[in-house]
């Protein structure tokens, strides 16, 4: 490498001393890029990043904390109290001919357990 070479890059270096001073460099640049391509597919951008915004939560903040609890409920109403039970309902499912979901979901929609006639009601349907 030349000293030339070295020198340009030193130089090109002292601006940006620090790498939180790169960074923001960084930050800066990419944010400047995002407004110029918004402003170029033709969206129109406000004076300031706080104009018409009452700092509130995110529209969509609501919606996506809910769709969480769903998902945590699901996964805990499906998963067995012990696995001991989790056995013995996939063998009384596999004895009446369900599947092991049709089963659990009839003790958690009806609160019932099924025998032979309530089987073939289900199966009826």
């Amino acid at each position: 490498m030349a000293l030339a070479d070295i020198q340009a890059r030193a130089a090109a270096k002292a601006g940006y001393a620090s790498s939180k001073a790169r960074a923001s460099y960084f930050v800066a640049a990419d944010k400047a890029r995002k407004h110029a391509n918004l402003l170029a597919e033709g969206y129109v951008l406000p004076l300031s990043e706080w104009l018409g915004h009452n700092n509130g939560p995110a529209w969509d903040g609501l919606e996506l904390f809910v769709a969480y609890c769903w998902k945590e409920a699901h996964g805990k109403a499906w998963t067995p109290p012990t696995w001991e039970i989790g056995v013995r309902r996939a063998k009384k499912a596999e004895a009446l001919g369900l599947t092991y979901r049709q089963y659990t979901l009839e003790i958690m929609e009806r609160g019932r357990y099924l025998d032979e006639d309530g089987a073939a009601k289900l199966k009826a349907h």
